[in-house]
């Protein structure tokens, strides 16, 4: 797996197997993380009413999540984590107008030439449309760190 981080410390892995033990799906009776990533930047955004996101999909606030492209700079490689993989924070965010959130998808890609400056496995969290209430709680999130795991 490309940019997976071995786990560090007992404390993290007690925290995410516990926190696995806890989200165990009934029929399949085991959970296993496609990857951990660790201290990697999460910021927000907002776009403009009826727009779609990379795969074509309807943003949800709070939800959906957009990643970098597998290749820097081209808009056609595909997004870093695949469509719908669910991201999942060791404690949840706070998100001004939501509240506190630890799951998101990934449906949208962003920062497409990787030139912002974030983390190689960053995600962005969408906040709705560019209303001015949405606008300022995306500001006021800003940009933050967090370790999380994919399923």
């Amino acid at each position: 797996m490309k940019f997976k981080k071995l786990l560090y410390g007992v404390g993290a892995t007690t925290y995410l197997i516990a926190t696995l033990t806890a989200s165990v799906n009934a029929e399949t009776k085991s959970v296993s993380p496609q990857a951990f990533y660790y201290d990697q930047d999460v910021t927000a955004y907002t776009a403009i009413s009826g727009a779609k996101t990379y795969h074509g999909t309807t943003p949800t606030p709070y939800l959906t999540a957009a990643v970098h492209p597998n290749t820097c700079g081209s808009a056609t490689s595909g997004t870093l984590l695949p469509y719908g993989t669910n991201i999942i924070t060791s404690s949840p965010l706070y998100l001004p107008g939501k509240g506190n959130v630890e799951q998101f998808y990934v449906e949208d890609m962003g920062d497409v030439r990787c030139d912002r400056g974030f983390t190689r496995n960053w995600f962005d969290i969408y906040f709705g449309t560019s209303t001015t209430t949405n606008i300022n709680n995306a500001k006021q999130f800003g940009k933050q760190k967090t370790d999380y795991y994919t399923l």
